[in-house]
């Protein structure tokens, strides 16, 4: 039963914070059209929506952070030890010329 729950929590959650983008960007039209008032409604209505989504999430949205982070410092490692070596091998190479 534990996995039926978690699936609906992570449903839940991601409706929640689908539905905060949504709002969050009908505020921004909404606000540009000149009702400021309206436009602020609807901005918190999308933060009431976001925060407990992102609750829901808790744990799937670190582990994600987290793999995104470190796939990311990998990449720039990566890019600079091949960097490094190359450009000592090509300063090797430009010496025995």
């Amino acid at each position: 039963m534990t996995p039926f729950l978690t699936k609906i929590r992570q449903i839940i959650g991601w409706v929640l914070i689908i539905v905060s983008t949504v709002l969050m960007f009908i505020s921004i039209f909404v606000a540009t059209t000149g009702e400021l008032l309206k436009g602020g409604g609807i901005y918190v209505a999308s933060q009431l929506t976001w925060y407990p989504g992102l609750a829901l999430l808790g744990p799937e949205i670190i582990q994600k952070s987290k793999d995104l982070w470190n796939n990311f410092v990998d990449k720039i490692r990566g890019t600079r030890k091949n960097d490094l070596h190359q450009n000592t091998n090509t300063k090797g190479n430009m010496r025995h010329r």
